[in-house]
């Protein structure tokens, strides 16, 4: 009897190491559905800058770096706000032969030559963290504080106004049985080649831990000229590789105009017969009135 629950307990350890490294169909597709839960659009392509401020053009697919988060939104004049609140989640993902979308974004490492599709990359994502300009700041910024050469470069590109990214990294490796692979044994630059500057360690003989934080997702803010300053257009999703600018006010531009009107009253005219008439007989009206009939 114990040795048939040994048995049991032997293939259920099997069946989930299977199911587990199980890849994914569409690593692009796993990228999108996990930072569209939080209202961001995913890297498609390697960008060596992705943090907040940085100018960005070109498509969602193929986006192009214009300028670095420094150049027009400085960190010495504008903050870097951080919410840790999903800190404590972490997301599993599996890919055959290759990195998936972790080579998208902020790249922290390539493939070493010993990765073949016999191989499976097991990675699991853990504190998840919002980086965030504040509008209010920025609109303060493009008043008094930024250059006219980036005002002009606004007004043709979106730049980068919140962004996601993720602190730690782990990496195993397994075989396409479900086998895990001894990255001590095999040596961890057989299967990954970190970028310089990416810190990473051994945890465990199995686990790689990379603790550089590396960005996944973006929303883009748009600041042009008739804007008045404000950034009250992000683009948060996109369609047919294109980005979906939408406004993020809660009052109409129509609702608004109103509130600038003054005590004027609407008459519905249904003659258009107009009369002159002595004003003298009325009091306290000037000599620009007249009487509708």
């Amino acid at each position: 009897m114990e040795n048939r629950i040994f048995l049991l307990s032997m293939t259920a350890v099997l069946i989930v190491s299977i199911i587990s490294c199980k890849p994914e169909k569409d690593p692009v597709g796993a990228l999108n559905a996990l930072v569209k839960e939080y209202g961001f659009i995913g890297f498609q392509n390697p960008m060596k800058e992705a943090g907040v401020g940085t100018l960005v053009a070109g498509r969602p697919t193929a986006l192009s770096f214009v300028a670095h988060r420094n150049d027009c939104f400085p960190a010495e004049n504008l903050v870097r706000h951080y919410d840790e609140s999903n800190f404590n989640r972490s997301y599993d993902y599996t890919f055959k032969g290759n990195l998936g979308f972790l080579s998208s974004g902020t790249p922290i490492a390539t493939v070493g030559a010993g990765m073949t599709k016999e191989y499976m990359v097991h990675v699991v994502l853990s504190g998840v963290v919002i980086e965030y300009l504040s509008s209010i700041d920025v609109t303060d910024w493009y008043i008094d504080g930024i250059s006219n050469t980036c005002r002009n470069y606004l007004d043709q590109v979106g730049f980068i106004i919140q962004a996601i990214r993720t602190d730690n990294v782990q990496l195993q490796i397994y075989t396409s049985r479900g086998a895990q692979v001894s990255l001590e044994d095999e040596g961890v630059s057989n299967f990954f080649q970190f970028n310089s500057g990416v810190s990473w360690s051994m945890v465990d003989r199995y686990t790689v831990e990379v603790t550089t934080p590396k960005y996944i997702g973006y929303q883009l803010g748009r600041l042009r000229k008739r804007d008045n300053s404000m950034v009250l257009y992000r683009a948060v999703s996109t369609r047919d590789d294109k980005y979906l600018f939408e406004p993020i006010s809660l009052f109409e531009a129509d609702e608004v105009d109103n509130e600038k009107r003054f005590d004027l009253f609407e008459f519905e005219i249904k003659s258009k017969k107009f009369n002159q008439i002595n004003i003298e007989k009325f009091e306290n009206v000037d000599r620009h009135g007249i009487y509708i009939e």
